[in-house]
């Protein structure tokens, strides 16, 4: 079994491309996933952060909201937003001590910050504590004096830098967790379309073989397809060649024997005329009876003529079945010329030739062809055309006027050309004998010997085509002419 290197040497180049690109996917894919999910807890982080400092400032403002709605009213009910604020504080600490201390690059000032809140809680108690005593002017001049508004500005000042922090942490991790995706998503993209071109290429590669050996096993199918069809041509050739030997040996043995029979017997005729006439002749003075001068007047002036006539008529119909035979043989010899011709042209030709019949008749002819251009022998399309028109106007018929219609139908390498007829049409028992050598169909009341059919015939499959016939009764005929688009491939394939 040989191996194909080539495949073989294709397919481990691509196993081994295919392979590498997965590989180096992979650890790309592995990488970027790290570095996102790295890039990812610290914006998980830088958000927790941000979030307790919001909660723990917002929590102070709530306090400081109560208590100053409590100095302001002495309405007991803003205590308890103080009051709930105030007891959430502690844990808003813890949670924005946690947070913080889960940052890689932290900054501890939250000790500052916490012993800022607590004085301010401490200040919010007093206050409060002095106003639920009924000391309430001396509450209020302690928020009068500024000392607590400064303490909350430098609480805000602090968790606006926490949360500025924050902000930036925020947006630099997700600016690299973005970039993080784009890459990864174009690794997987690239990824993705180069293993397709792999996998294309490998597919191309299969195909590729197998396309070889199917267009291998084809040509061979092929070429076994047209052994067999030139083995059948061959055949049909031979067997066609052998009924047409036959057909000719027919007419040779039959119809040149007939005329042959009548020159026999009439020539016997004439012997016994000659002798009534030599015994008249020679009787040198001597007395003949009534009856021998009767025989010598009736030879001369009946038999004589009457046996000459036959004679001559009998061999005139022996020399026009011969040159019937020969113009046949002709053709078969005749090298073929191949050229380019329009059918449309020729066959308009072979009407204008016809013209003065068809206005005789007052027949039409319809060409429904395009121009279309075939590569034969001039001569013998224009012979056929030209014989098929004038057997149309021959055996119109006399009951309407003749109509001819002339198409053409390309079908791949072959062409059908159709002269179509309204006259009388032809019996189905008589549609091949119309090709025959001279054979006639019909009544036979136009002068004809029988041979332009088969000589139609002859130089159709001369062409390497062939002719046919359908036709129906008292409607009209129609002759297909089956020809090669291009004849040269038919000499090429008779010479080889």
């Amino acid at each position: 079994m040989t191996i194909n290197k080539p495949f073989v040497r294709n397919s481990l180049i691509m196993l081994f491309c295919g392979s590498a690109l997965l590989v180096s996917v992979v650890l790309s894919a592995i990488v970027l996933i790290a570095q996102t999910q790295e890039t990812f807890d610290k914006l998980t982080v830088a958000r927790a952060v941000r979030t307790s400092a919001s909660d723990l400032f917002s929590l102070l403002q709530d306090a400081e909201t109560g208590q100053r709605g409590f100095l302001l009213t002495a309405d007991s009910g803003f205590l308890k937003p103080y009051q709930d604020a105030v007891g959430q504080i502690a844990g808003a600490e813890g949670r924005l001590t946690r947070a913080m201390s889960e940052l890689s690059n932290r900054s501890d000032n939250t000790a500052e910050l916490y012993s800022l809140i607590n004085e301010k809680l401490r200040e919010l108690a007093s206050t409060v504590e002095a106003a639920k005593t009924g000391n309430l002017e001396a509450a209020r001049r302690t928020v009068l004096d500024g000392n607590g508004q400064e303490l909350m500005t430098k609480i805000r000042d602090r968790m606006q830098a926490i949360i500025a922090a924050s902000d930036t942490a925020i947006r630099t991790n997700v600016g690299k967790h973005a970039t993080f995706s784009d890459r990864l998503q174009f690794i997987i993209i690239a990824a993705f379309i180069a293993i397709l071109v792999v996998l294309g290429g490998a597919i191309y590669i299969i195909m590729r073989h197998v396309r070889s050996l199917t267009e291998a096993r084809r040509e061979l199918m092929k070429l076994n397809e047209e052994l067999e069809h030139r083995v059948q041509e061959r055949t049909q050739d031979v067997v066609r060649a052998n009924q047409e030997i036959q057909r000719y040996a027919y007419i040779v043995t039959h119809d040149l024997r007939a005329p042959l029979v009548n020159i026999m017997g009439f020539a016997s005729e004439l012997d016994r005329s000659i002798k009534d006439v030599s015994a008249y002749v020679l009787a040198d003075g001597e007395p003949l009876s009534q009856q021998q001068v009767l025989d010598a007047r009736m030879a001369v002036e009946q038999d004589m003529p009457e046996a000459l006539g036959f004679i001559r008529s009998s061999t005139s119909r022996m020399d026009g079945l011969i040159n019937a035979i020969l113009k046949i043989s002709r053709d078969g010899r005749r090298q073929l010329k191949p050229e380019s011709i329009d059918v449309r042209e020729i066959a308009a030709n072979c009407v204008a030739s016809q013209q003065h019949r068809l206005d005789e008749v007052g027949g039409e002819v319809e060409l429904a062809l395009s121009s279309m251009k075939l590569f034969s022998d001039r001569m013998s399309i224009e012979q056929i055309l030209a014989n098929l028109v004038d057997n149309a106007v021959k055996y119109r018929s006399t009951e309407r006027p003749l109509r001819i219609k002339i198409e053409a139908i390309r079908r791949g390498r072959l062409v059908d050309i159709i002269v179509e007829d309204n006259g009388r049409g032809i019996e189905a028992d008589d549609l091949e004998r119309v090709f025959e050598l001279f054979r006639r169909a019909g009544p036979q009341d136009q002068v004809g010997e029988g041979i332009g059919l088969a000589h139609v015939r002859s130089l159709a499959r001369n062409l390497g085509g062939d002719i046919d016939v359908r036709s129906v009764p008292g409607k009209g005929s129609a002759f297909i002419l089956t020809t090669p688009t291009d004849l040269t491939q038919v000499l090429r394939s008779l010479s080889a």
